[in-house]
């Protein structure tokens, strides 16, 4: 396992031989997060076409911003800023004529209800960007509020404020 999600950092030595261009350390470190990664992009993008680019970006640039990492946070908190960086840059590239449909779910299993996919897609985007990767990805709110470049307070209450909004979408009250 390439790092400790209650970790406060990256394991050196698995940092050293990534920075390496050790082909083992980079097929181990895919192995355990392009998954994950995926289907956070594809639930935070609610598009899997979206998803598969932006993953190719950020994958991309993890090789190259790898050299710069001093890993004195978990490296899912580094992989998930990256992402959440692409995905910025993906919407501002992408200026759509016509906004998604709320209800627009991603195809193939998941391992969300399709009830809470749909509420999950009427939430802001930076709500639901910031369940997923509390939730379902399990970052601790540290590494939350450091993929989202927010401070460990802030992201408490946007947490919060997530989770209220996510309930009255459940319960079927307008918000």
């Amino acid at each position: 396992m390439t790092t400790n999600h209650d970790s406060p950092g990256t394991d050196p030595d698995f940092l050293r031989r990534l920075q390496a261009g050790d082909e083992d350390a980079w097929s181990n470190l895919l192995d355990e997060w392009q998954d994950p990664l995926y289907r956070y992009l594809c639930y935070a993008m609610g598009n899997t076409e979206y998803a598969t680019e932006v993953l190719s970006e950020t994958l991309a640039a993890l090789v190259k911003a790898i050299q710069n990492f001093d890993g004195r946070v978990a490296i899912s908190t580094f992989i998930y800023r990256i992402a959440a960086n692409k995905k910025a840059d993906f919407w501002r590239r992408r200026r759509p004529v016509e906004p998604l449909p709320v209800n627009l779910t991603v195809a193939g299993p998941t391992s969300l209800g399709m009830e809470l996919e749909e509420a999950l897609m009427k939430l802001p985007e930076s709500y639901r960007e910031a369940l997923l990767l509390r939730y379902h990805i399990g970052l601790s709110v540290s590494e939350v509020a450091e993929s989202m470049g927010k401070t460990y307070k802030a992201t408490e209450s946007l947490l919060s404020r997530s989770r209220r909004q996510l309930r009255q979408i459940l319960e079927g009250v307008s918000v």
